[in-house]
């Protein structure tokens, strides 16, 4: 049986495991059974190329996403590379899945793609190479599957900290990159958690991806905004947001929960610039991502067993969860 037809069937039969959080959380323990069993599938196989495509490679919140993935390459002997644009860029992550597509990797992750990657993603599968999604994954995307935090409870974890914060009213702005789909089920989730109170969401800014827009765009929201209460950052710009915050002197007056587990965020949270940050586990979403990649082009007897019969033994949804992390629990996650 062909390869592309062992991806067809994967991705014909996805709902089998809709809502795999519980087997993703097992994925660890089962693929490290899998490697004790089978031993000699642990070769030198550095002809094995393994490829992360991200929509912004630069950004410090990706090392932890690539230090698990080449952890993982390192344990399983297969080569490893994250590639994508310097600044968030849609088309130059397109235009790099296009490259990496020709190279015929064994296996290909996307990191925070938006519906113009889907025709690439299918490009890929129909290629015979499997793409799973990571920290993100639009509705319609063709993808195998996605491995990170569940966006819709990241947001819901956000609304919990800015109720504790604020009660039941307030006004609060939010600071995302409105193109991004997982940034969009965060807000969503926020919307969801806010619902029975009267805090209101009245301005949002676009930070781009990038700390000093982040910092320029909530100074212009603070200052537009004099009565507003907090401020809600989506993705992993919160320093910025901090930024802002000390520059119009609203530190202690305005509150403040972002996103992620940078060193300049925890040292926000720490400092008591901002109130919470959200904290996911980036690490095991690139060693995950890895394994499953491997597994799938050296597959056990039992893992080929289910994909010639046209069963998929993956989570196609493998939540790896997050944290509210405030002054006290920031120091857990420094590495």
């Amino acid at each position: 049986m062909s390869k592309k037809r062992t991806l067809d069937q994967i991705k014909s039969r996805r709902k089998f495991l809709q809502g795999g959080a519980a087997m993703g959380a097992m994925a660890p323990l089962l693929f490290a059974n899998n490697v004790q069993a089978h031993g000699s599938r642990l070769k030198d196989n550095k002809d094995q190329e393994y490829v992360i495509v991200s929509i912004v490679a630069t950004h410090p919140f990706w090392n932890d996403l690539k230090n698990g993935a080449q952890d993982a390459a390192d344990d399983l002997g297969v080569s490893f590379s994250y590639v994508g644009p310097a600044g968030f860029d849609v088309e130059g992550q397109v235009q790099a899945m296009e490259q990496i597509i020709i190279k015929k990797p064994a296996g290909i992750g996307q990191v925070h793609s938006t519906d113009a990657a889907y025709p690439s993603i299918q490009k890929a599968l129909d290629s015979g190479i499997p793409v799973m999604h990571l920290t993100s994954m639009g509705a319609n995307s063709p993808a195998l599957g996605y491995i990170g935090s569940n966006e819709e409870n990241v947001g819901l974890v956000m609304a919990k900290g800015v109720k504790e914060l604020l009660g039941t009213s307030g006004k609060i702005a939010v600071s995302t990159v409105p193109a991004q789909d997982n940034l969009n089920d965060r807000i969503a989730g926020l919307e969801k958690g806010l619902e029975g109170t009267d805090i209101k969401i009245v301005a949002t800014g676009d930070n781009k991806a990038d700390d000093s827009v982040t910092a320029s765009s909530t100074s212009a929201i603070l200052l537009a905004n004099p009565d507003l209460d907090a401020v809600v950052c989506i993705n992993a710009t919160g320093s910025g947001v901090a930024a802002a915050l000390k520059e119009t002197g609203k530190v202690g007056k305005v509150k403040a929960v972002i996103a992620d587990t940078l060193a300049p965020i925890l040292d926000a949270v720490e400092d008591g610039t901002v109130d919470y940050t959200v904290g996911q586990q980036i690490y095991m979403q690139g060693y995950i991502w890895m394994q499953m990649m491997y597994a799938i082009a050296n597959p056990t007897p039992v893992i080929k067993g289910f994909l010639d019969g046209g069963l998929n033994p993956f989570p196609t949804n493998c939540d790896t969860g997050c944290n509210l992390i405030d002054k006290n629990t920031a120091k857990l996650y420094r590495g």
